[in-house]
Order: C-alpha cells, then structure tokens, then sequence
C-alpha cells in the first residue's frame, strides 16, 4: 500500500462541550490503530476555559502535529473547514465533528479504500448513533457508489458528514465549503462535488459512533430549515434539471422541518426515515 499523510481537520466553538471535545480527540488519537499525521483544529471565536485547556493539554501531548488555528470571531463551520484546509498537510484529509467519536479501524480502512480506489475523490461511511449516556443505537449505512448516490441525494445527503475523507487533490481543483445556506455547508458541498463529475463513494464499515441528543432538534429553527430547502432546490436544479419531480422532497423536508420538535423526533426515530436512509 502507498504511503499517506492524513490529516483530520476539526473545529469548535464556546457552546460546546469540553468533555465532548476531549473525547472525539482522543478517537482520532489514542484510540485509532492508523493515527492521522496531523490534526489541524479551528477555534471558532472566542473559548471558554474549559475548552482551551483541553486544547492547552493536546498541543502539549502531540506538538507540532497538533495545529490550532486561532479565530477571534466566530465565522461558521464553512470558514472555519476552509481555513484548515488552507494549513493541512495532507493527501487525505479527514473530517471530524467535535462531539463524535471516530472508531479505532476508522482511518486504518479508509486510508485502505483510498489507496485501492484511486478514482474516488470524497469517501464516507455508516455511522452509530448514540445518546449521552452512552447508548448505542440504530446504524445507518450511506450509498455505496456514485450511481447510488445519484439516486438518492435529492432526498437525504448521501454521506455522514463527520466520516468523510477527502483528497487533496479535490480541493487543489478549487473546491471549498461555502456559507451560502446556513448549516448546510455539507450538502452544497456534495451537489457542487456531483456537479463537477467528482466521484463520491460510501464504505458500508461502521466508521464512527454519532452523537444525538434532544439539541440536535431544538436547533432546527425555522431559518436553518429554509437554508436547507434552498440548498437542496439549488443542486437539485443543477444535477437534475429545472423540471423535475425531485423537488417535491425539498418541499416535504421543509414541511416536516417545520413541524412541533416532538413531532420531528418521532418522524426521525421511525420506520419512514428506514425507507430514506438504509438502517440495520
């Protein structure tokens, strides 16, 4: 197999938890059997104590392979992925949310997939949810090819965010997150990949453990949910045509999106989801 430079890019900001933090460090440190060759973290805006003296720890614990990138104001997750990219050393750049926690074959197999698909240009995988006491959930596995992905991304983003792997090479053709949907950053990221003939896979491994609490919910405000309706009707309309009978997800998402929470997270934890995303 050749040999890769991983980099897994990751940020935070002050309404999240320390302890959380420290622990998805951990996964993608201590706990991998592959450790990245560097970890590049985004401060984004001010901290709290808590959360600079996790970072304070890591930065004595793995030196110069722990780089931290310092932002005064908070500018979202799109500036503040672009701005690790911008520093990652990496062939393979990896993703990483601040509250999951990443398995110990994660990198090990994706770095493995990489290497003998050399086509591919982002890679995901399946994710575990669970809560925060620690339970573990349903599992849901993500369109394995690019002819899947095609099928089904019009519906739901065909990959987990926080287990993608990047090439290098995807973003030295120009390629970067944009913040023109608020929290969509990940989906717009997708339709411009799928747009361009960028090829996206999804290995069926289980790559990482997804934390979901009742927040998560609580968050979708009604401006976040017509961020996301424009998002999807944008790169449906580049990737399927003005006229297609694919917007009617858009809208259904948005109808539901703007639903009471509690109505939401019963939709969400039931069998109509399983039609959507596979689950096992």
């Amino acid at each position: 197999m050749n040999v890769h430079y991983i980099s897994v890019i990751i940020s935070t900001y002050i309404g999240e938890e320390a302890q959380y933090l420290d622990r998805a460090l951990r996964s993608i440190w201590d706990d991998q059997r592959r450790k990245p060759d560097e970890i590049v973290l985004v401060e984004d805006g001010l901290l709290k104590k808590e959360l600079l003296d996790v970072i304070d720890a890591w930065k004595k614990k793995l030196g110069s392979m722990f780089v931290v990138i310092e932002k005064p104001v908070n500018e979202g997750l799109a500036a503040a992925m672009n701005d690790a990219i911008e520093v990652a050393h990496g062939d393979l750049i990896a993703r990483m949310d601040s509250d999951d926690i990443s398995l110990p074959d994660r990198f090990m197999l994706q770095e493995q997939y990489m290497d003998e698909h050399p086509e591919v240009d982002i890679l995901g995988g399946s994710i575990r949810e669970f809560n925060d006491e620690g339970t573990l959930s349903a599992v849901y596995r993500y369109p394995a090819t690019m002819k899947e992905v095609l099928r089904t991304m019009y519906k739901v983003s065909p990959l987990a965010h926080p287990t993608v792997m990047f090439r290098a090479s995807f973003f030295k053709k120009g390629y970067r997150y944009s913040s023109k949907y608020h929290i969509c950053e990940d989906v717009t990221m997708w339709y411009d990949a799928a747009a361009g003939g960028q090829l996206i896979n999804n290995m069926q491994d289980v790559l990482l453990n997804f934390r979901r609490n009742p927040s998560v919910m609580q968050r979708r405000t009604r401006e976040k949910a017509w961020s996301e309706f424009l998002a999807y009707n944008d790169g449906i309309s580049r990737l399927y045509g003005r006229f297609s009978y694919k917007y009617i997800y858009s809208f259904m998402r948005l109808c539901l999106r703007l639903m009471p929470v509690s109505i939401v997270s019963f939709i969400y934890n039931s069998k109509l989801r399983r039609i959507i995303v596979r689950r096992s």
